[in-house]
Formats: structure tokens, C-alpha cells, sequence
């Protein structure tokens, strides 16, 4: 199998994937990912990742290119994941695979604004998170058929997935003020929990999904 892992960040899916497959291709945005996603290659001694400097949303490779498609934890960045899912829809032969993993927000559009309003204010490269059924129609959209899916709970040490961030001390700050704005619907809905007078904990929903190409 060919693979394709987009937006790959530091590589970890890529670096799961190949020693399964024939060729994994890892893309990305960022020239300081793709030089961690080689180290880590190198270090597990992988031969067979080949890292390329590029946007999911023009991907370089001509149709029909890969037997499957991964991307974790990255769709919540794309500034047009319609364009993205057509792009990887495109690369993919028919009956190819498309997994992915990434945080969904409730069908509630409070409990949305809310959840993308703390991401955003903690990070501004966040554009939007989708519901699960958002991810189902644009997924049909383009081409897929859904062959499975399955959501996950993941709790969060406020501090640590802040600190993860980067942030300064102002940034840090209104996010906590973001927490401590949240309305009673989104602390019981993602079980916020606060302590010495901030918020300490709370827990969002990943999906995975895997699609398949279906034929024109």
C-alpha cells in the first residue's frame, strides 16, 4: 500500500503506519514538523517515509495516487476542509481509505460556539471544529461512504493543555477567563471542574472515522 498522511505534524501516524505498508508520503505546512517527522523516522529506523513541504488543500500528486489517506488531529486547522476532503477524495483510488481522527463539538450550537470559542482564544491557528454529523455529510459530499466511526471521551489538565500551547501569560489568562465564562449547559456537558478558584479539568470528544472511496 501507498499511503498519504496529511498535515502530519510530528509523525507519529506516519511513523505508526509504515512499517505495514510499502511507502508512506508525510505532508505538512510546516518545514519544522517535517524535519521532526525524519527524526522520528530515523530513530525507529523507517526507510520507507518520504516527507514533502505541502498544503492539503492543493495537493501536488495526480489522482488515484494512494491506496489511504490519514490525518489526526489536524482537520480542526484547515481553512477549507471542503476543499481538503475533495483533495484527498481526488488522491485516493476508488475503494481507498480515508482515516481520520479529530475533536467534534455537540450538535447544541451553544455548547459549539462555546468549545470553538476556548480552542480559538488558545489557539489562533484553530478554525473550527465540525459535530459528528457534519463530518458524515461532508464526507457523502465528496465522494465517501462511511464504513465506520466511533467517538472517544479524552479528559484535560487545564494547565498542561494550555501550557502545550505555548501560551503567554495573557494568553493563559483569557483562557481561563473563557472557562470561567461558561454558561451551566458547557460545564456539565464537558465536565469542567474548577479548583482554587479556575478551571482544573474538562473533557471533549474525538472521532475517528474510516471512508471509503466509492466509485464515480
Amino acid at each position: 500500500m501507498r499511503v498519504l498522511d496529511v498535515a502530519t505534524g510530528a509523525g507519529h501516524t506516519a511513523a505508526a503506519v509504515a512499517p505495514v505498508v510499502a511507502e508512506v508520503i508525510a505532508i505538512d505546512i510546516a518545514p519544522a514538523m517535517l524535519a521532526r517527522t525524519e527524526e522520528l523516522a530515523l530513530a525507529r529506523g523507517l526507510r520507507n517515509v518520504r516527507t514533502t513541504l505541502m498544503d492539503v488543500e492543493a495537493l501536488q500528486f495526480p489522482d488515484d495516487s494512494f491506496d489511504a489517506v490519514t490525518c489526526r488531529i489536524a482537520p480542526h486547522h484547515f481553512i477549507d476542509i471542503d476543499r481538503a476532503i475533495a483533495e484527498i477524495a481526488r488522491v485516493l483510488r476508488v475503494g481507498g481509505a480515508f482515516v481520520v481522527e479529530d475533536s467534534v463539538v455537540p450538535d447544541d450550537p451553544s455548547l459549539d460556539r462555546f468549545l470553538n470559542g476556548v480552542e480559538a482564544v488558545r489557539d489562533p491557528t484553530h478554525v473550527r471544529s465540525l459535530t459528528a454529523g457534519e463530518w458524515r455529510s461532508k464526507l457523502q459530499a465528496a465522494g465517501f461512504s462511511v464504513a465506520r466511526s466511533t467517538t472517544h471521551v479524552k479528559t484535560h489538565d487545564v494547565a498542561e493543555w494550555i501550557d502545550r500551547a505555548g501560551l503567554a501569560d495573557d494568553g493563559a489568562a483569557a483562557v481561563y477567563d473563557a472557562f470561567d465564562a461558561a454558561p451551566e449547559a458547557a460545564v456539565r456537558r464537558f465536565a469542567i471542574e474548577f479548583a482554587h478558584g479556575r478551571a482544573a479539568r474538562f473533557a471533549d470528544e474525538k472521532i475517528i472515522i474510516r471512508a471509503e472511496k466509492l466509485s464515480p
